[in-house]
C-alpha cells in the first residue's frame, strides 16, 4: 500500500509547502519560513537575487570570476541559487508553474508570484487599507465560538503581516478584548 496518501502536501521540513493559487498569504508565510529554515542565505537569494562570484565581491562592477577560480564558499553560494529555484518550482502547481516559466532566477519567480497575487505597490497599499479597516471593524459575531472568532481574527492579522503591516501583541490583545461580548469581558 502506498504511503503517499498519508503525506500531507507541504507537511514536511524537507518538502516545500504546496501552492495551487489559492490562499496566497498563507502559503507565502509558510514558504518564507521553509526557505529560511533550509539555509540562512537562501532567503537572501530570494530578496537580493542570485549570487554571482566576482573578483571583488564588494564591487558590483568587478569582473566575474572564472568557474575554475571559484572558492568552495562561492560554489556553495551558487548552489543556493539553484536550490532556491528548485524549492519554489517544487512548491507550485502546474498552473502556477506556467505563470513563472519565463523566470530565470528564484527572485524573479518570487517577485512574479507576489505581483500576480498581491498586485502592484498601489494595489498592495489599497489591500493594506482594506485590511486595516477589517481589523478596526472586527467584532465577535453572535453565535460564533471564541475559537471561530479567533481563527477569523488571526486570518486578518496574518494577511496584514504578509502585506507588510504587522500588529503588536498588545494591539491584537486590546482588539480581541474590545470585540468580546460584554458577558466575556473582565
Amino acid at each position: 500500500m502506498s504511503k503517499a496518501k498519508y503525506i500531507v502536501e507541504g507537511g514536511s521540513s524537507n518538502r516545500p509547502p504546496f501552492f495551487d493559487g489559492s490562499d496566497y498569504y498563507f502559503w507565502k508565510n509558510k514558504m518564507q519560513l521553509f526557505l529560511k529554515s533550509q539555509d540562512t542565505g537562501m532567503w537572501r537569494i530570494i530578496i537580493d537575487g542570485d549570487f554571482t562570484p566576482r573578483v571583488d565581491q564588494n564591487d558590483s562592477n568587478s569582473a566575474l570570476k572564472k568557474e575554475a577560480d571559484w572558492t568552495s564558499d562561492d560554489k556553495a553560494k551558487v548552489l543556493l541559487n539553484s536550490k532556491a529555484q528548485l524549492f519554489l518550482s517544487c512548491a507550485l502547481s502546474r498552473e502556477e508553474s506556467e505563470r513563472v516559466d519565463e523566470c530565470i532566477t528564484a527572485k524573479e519567480v518570487w517577485d512574479t508570484l507576489q505581483t500576480h497575487h498581491e498586485g502592484t505597490s498601489h494595489v498592495k497599499k489599497t489591500r493594506i487599507d482594506i485590511g486595516i479597516r477589517k481589523f478596526e471593524l472586527f467584532e465577535m459575531q453572535e453565535g460564533k465560538t471564541i475559537d471561530e472568532m479567533y481563527s477569523s481574527f488571526t486570518t486578518i492579522v496574518n494577511e496584514m503581516r504578509s502585506l507588510g503591516k504587522a500588529y503588536t501583541v498588545q494591539e491584537r490583545v486590546r482588539k480581541i478584548m474590545r470585540c468580546l461580548p460584554i458577558i466575556w469581558r473582565p
